[in-house]
């Protein structure tokens, strides 16, 4: 099932590198004893639970160790940190690096802060399109908030041409995998569309909804 609003990290995981300017940023804000801990200590289980423990020095340095071997929940998480200031300095381009890192392996809460970042220019320009094809990729990566703002910006025509048929797609999609604002939102589109458009925006969210669980089944075996 699509990802609901209080996200879990996945446990995908894959090979990247991390910008020189991050590695960087990650040193000097205070994890220069890195290099004493043993190559073994980078867990991202590990990290978790020290962050949920609000031991956030402690989970830096375990999410820091899984996000250079390329884990995304390791990298969606740091950028969590740097962008909201959590035991750090608040730094918006570090937090989209990490970002940006965990996107590119389709993790979709990242893809959705990105889209944030981008769509109100924190740590990069202001950028309606990009923060669209952001939302678009993390809303069919199964993010449940992204689908409904995916809705939205369709209705509004915010960083992508309007279109009231794929906005009541996309927010039946997000009402049915329970979003509690997507009803009312889509229940404003029903007098600007023809009952066919309707029934068309229909079928394709339960073609999406079809693929999406063949999917996650996919996922599962």
């Amino acid at each position: 099932m699509p990802q609901s609003k209080h996200p879990e990290p996945p446990s995908t995981a894959g090979v990247t590198a991390v910008s020189q300017r991050t590695v960087c940023r990650i040193l000097g804000s205070g994890l220069l004893w890195l290099s004493v801990i043993a190559p073994a200590a980078a867990d991202f289980e590990r990290g978790l639970r020290a962050y949920q423990r609000s031991d956030f020095a402690r989970a830096r340095l375990e999410f820091f160790q899984s996000a250079m071997e390329g884990h995304a929940g390791a990298q969606f998480y740091l950028g969590e940190i740097y962008e909201g200031g959590v035991g750090v300095k608040l730094d918006y381009p570090t937090a989209l690096d990490w970002y940006q890192q965990a996107a590119q392996k389709e993790h979709a809460q990242s893809q959705a802060r990105l889209a944030y970042m981008f769509s109100k220019g924190l740590g990069t320009a202001k950028d309606d399109a990009k923060a669209f094809q952001w939302y678009l990729r993390a809303a069919n990566n199964g993010d449940v908030p992204a689908q409904f703002k995916v809705g939205l910006l369709y209705r509004q025509g915010r960083g992508t041409q309007k279109n009231n048929l794929e906005a009541y797609k996309w927010l039946t999609i997000s009402a049915s995998y329970g979003d509690p604002d997507a009803p009312g939102e889509r229940n404003q589109l029903e007098g600007k569309l023809s009952a066919s458009d309707r029934q068309r925006a229909l079928d394709l969210a339960s073609s999406w909804e079809r693929q999406w669980e063949d999917r996650s089944r996919g996922k599962l075996d």
